[in-house]
């Protein structure tokens, strides 16, 4: 290749590879946030967006040219998404709506859904429909990039200068998404950004058509009142309690939609304004935020409240004589809208100080000491990445994220608990969890209008002064009368850890909700593999590119999770990690390009001694460290089996003679490993460590056999030592 090839090649490469990385993101956010089923089924936009990628790359060298489709396929994914309103798509779901809510099993008493044969199916179907078609809308779109992407990688000599390239691009993507994300910028805007990359390689006049469309068809349905913030999209109602009698309409505040869902609001319950109100309009007035004031008596105490909000928990704490909070909340744009819109104005009381952090990071870094910790309705409608399903919320409800509180009371310090839940195993595991990490034995509190129970424990909990309160009190017993459970059912719900984080998960279990679709959407696809891929499949390359895929999927989710809870999981946080993990794999693969490493079996080696390890340290054991030194030992541990398993690839693919369908195949193993990830709902976050190992011990005696198969691809069956250097 001349340096002019060379220079054009690279550059086409960097700019697909860009704008196929850029595009997914925008993709997976966007969709989860228009069409609720995949907020909760999120992996299923990545597993598509890697399907497609690595159909088209092993297409090619098809003589049919996919590539020109894809404006057109883009305009039709951004018009169905813009048109989910409309097309009854927001949500649609599979059984009962709930279930997709709250994972888990529900009856038709509970939730006014009839359980019965025909409306399960009448709901059923048309979700799978839309899962599966979605899926596939989405496959064939970026497979239309895939084929372009194969065909660059196939003109460099180094497979390896190919895949620098790519993964440089990809981390630009990376960037680019989070600096969208962190202006707050609109879907519009994402899809304009995108759209003037795609110009680069679309010019002819219909595909220009297309682009433009696209553009008209995002701008022109989008809702200028709809905001966006780095996790959310957030809109507002205003919220009035109807006229009774001679009691006028009251504006009470406003509810905060966050991706259609109204799970909380910036709302006035000021004393006199509230006792104005007849005893109808005060039933519908949130009267929990008072609660844990009512049990433990007003008096000036340091305050911390985890998801503050709007400030709702905030304003009951200044209300109750609070001489100073701590208002954590992850959500810059909530925080900045409470501030704006409270009817009470907590945020510009000098008492408070407003912290935009993960809950998590801010229980374990923080030196201060509190009276009072207050987890508010803490609920994330948002996974904690593109990369995983795990929900921001979870890791706030276990056992550790409890007995770190407990850390930060005072002497005479109490935690409260306010949990919204539809089921009382739900409740169980929050409240089993609170006792396991604190040591201390709950007591539930009722408010006025009978919301809660709210739970609280601490060293200061005054048991007498609760119960002269006037507040109902929640036993055990009674909830298991009114919920029809046996006692010994309540003792064996499992609860919440960092390990096993599934608040909303029923047991544990893969559950059928999730397994039908990821299976389901898989099954569609294999005739699909079999066609692009023919006996390459099959080939001692194709599987070792495609188990460590696979294993590397679940070794990422892993170290990306578990990082975030050393290091918080706000959107920042969760981009740079990411972003280190790009930059370790272009790292290893610019030193493989340099030095040529051979050995294997050295690698493989310190592979499994690196996943072993990491399986075995507990990271709690860091938590005597200050935050820098915690958070570098951590890295460290979570990293090195990033490190060795891009340096395999590097080796393996760096001696492929078809690195389109290597990495294709490779790409369809990540596939398969975000499938493996609702494994953990079985095993837990850890033992994803050890599906990993599987996949990898697969991965090395599939190596071990290239070159000695019929359609083998490269030379490496016999490692040699790695040069001294």
């Amino acid at each position: 290749m001349t340096a002019k090839a060379f220079s054009r090649s690279a550059v086409e490469l960097f700019v697909i590879s860009l704008i196929s990385l850029y595009f997914e993101l925008v993709i997976i956010r966007w969709l989860s946030s228009e069409i609720r089923i995949f907020a909760y089924f999120k992996n299923v936009p990545l597993m598509a967006s890697l399907f497609g990628l690595g159909i088209g790359m092993a297409l090619s060298s098809s003589k049919k040219n996919y590539v020109k489709w894809f404006p057109l396929f883009l305009l039709i994914v951004t018009s169905l998404i813009c048109l989910s309103g409309p097309l009854h798509l927001v949500h649609v779901s599979f059984i009962n709506p709930l279930e997709y809510y709250l994972i888990g099993h529900m009856s038709g008493s509970e939730t006014g859904f009839v359980d019965s044969i025909s409306n399960r199916l009448m709901m059923f179907v048309p979700g799978l429909f839309v899962l599966a078609g979605v899926f596939y809308l989405i496959v064939f779109t970026f497979a239309c990039i895939g084929q372009r992407l194969g065909q660059l990688f196939t003109e460099f000599e180094q497979p390896l200068a190919a895949y620098s390239i790519n993964v440089a691009a990809s981390l630009l993507g990376i960037l680019l998404f989070s600096a969208v994300s962190f202006l707050s910028l609109s879907p519009p805007i994402w899809l304009a950004i995108g759209i003037l990359l795609c110009v680069y390689f679309y010019r002819q006049p219909l595909q220009l058509t297309f682009l433009a469309c696209t553009l008209l068809v995002a701008f022109g349905l989008s809702n200028s009142e709809v905001m966006w913030s780095p996790y959310y999209r957030i809109s507002l109602d205003e919220c009035f309690l109807p006229k009774d009698g001679s009691h006028p309409s009251f504006k009470y505040g406003y509810n905060i939609n966050v991706n259609y869902d109204t799970i909380e609001g910036a709302y006035n319950n000021n004393p006199k304004l509230i006792a104005a109100l007849s005893a109808e309009q005060r039933k519908k007035t949130a009267d929990y935020y008072d609660v844990p004031y009512q049990a433990l008596g007003d008096k000036p105490r340091s305050i911390l409240v985890l998801a503050a909000g709007t400030g709702n928990d905030v304003a009951a704490a200044l209300r109750h004589g609070a001489s100073r909070v701590d208002a954590l909340e992850i959500d810059p744009t909530i925080a900045k809208l409470g501030k704006q819109l409270h009817p009470e104005k907590p945020y510009d009381n000098p008492a408070v100080n407003v912290v935009v952090n993960d809950a998590r990071a801010f229980l374990r870094r923080t030196p201060e000491k509190y009276d009072l910790i207050v987890y508010a309705y803490l609920d994330s409608h948002s996974a904690f990445s593109s990369m995983s399903s795990l929900r921001l919320d979870n890791y706030v409800y276990t056992k550790e994220s409890f007995a770190d509180a407990l850390k930060l009371l005072k002497p005479n310090g109490v935690i409260s608990v306010t949990f919204y839940y539809l089921h009382w195993w739900q409740l169980a595991r929050v409240y089993r969890a609170f006792e396991q990490g604190t040591g201390l034995k709950p007591i539930g509190v009722f408010s006025a209008m009978g919301n809660g129970p709210t739970l609280l424990a601490g060293p200061g909990l005054d048991v007498a002064a609760i119960k002269a309160s006037g507040l109902k009190i929640f036993t055990i017993d009674d909830a298991a009368k009114e919920w029809k459970f046996e006692r010994a059912d309540w003792d064996n719900v499992d609860a919440t850890t960092d390990d096993w984080p599934y608040l909303f998960l029923r047991d544990r279990g893969w559950s059928w909700t999730y397994g039908i679709g990821v299976i389901f959407t898989l099954f569609l696809g294999y005739r699909l593999v079999i066609s692009c891929f023919g006996k390459f499949i099959t080939d001692s390359t194709g599987l070792t590119m495609f188990f460590q895929g696979a294993a590397f999927m679940l070794i990422e989710t892993k170290s990306v999770t578990q990082m975030g809870l050393l290091l918080g999981t706000t959107w920042v946080v969760n981009a740079a990690v990411i972003s280190a993990v790009l930059l370790m794999i272009l790292v290893a693969t610019l030193l493989q390009m340099k030095f040529r490493f051979k050995n294997l079996n050295l690698l493989f080696g310190l592979l499994f001694g690196s996943l072993v390890l990491n399986y075995l340290f507990p990271l709690s054991a860091l938590n005597g460290l200050g935050a820098l030194e915690r958070s570098a030992a951590g890295a460290l541990v979570l990293s090195i089996p990033l490190l060795f398993a891009a340096m395999i690839f590097a080796i393996v693919f760096g001696n492929v003679k078809s690195p389109d369908k290597a990495l294709g195949m490779n790409l369809l193993g990540t596939l398969i490993g975000g499938a493996l990830e609702y494994l953990s709902m079985s095993f837990g976050v850890n033992a994803m460590n050890v599906i990993a190992i599987v996949l990898y011990v697969f991965a090395y005696l599939c190596s071990r056999k290239i070159g000695t198969s019929t359609t083998g691809d490269a030379a490496v069956a016999e490692p040699v030592p790695a040069p001294q250097s």
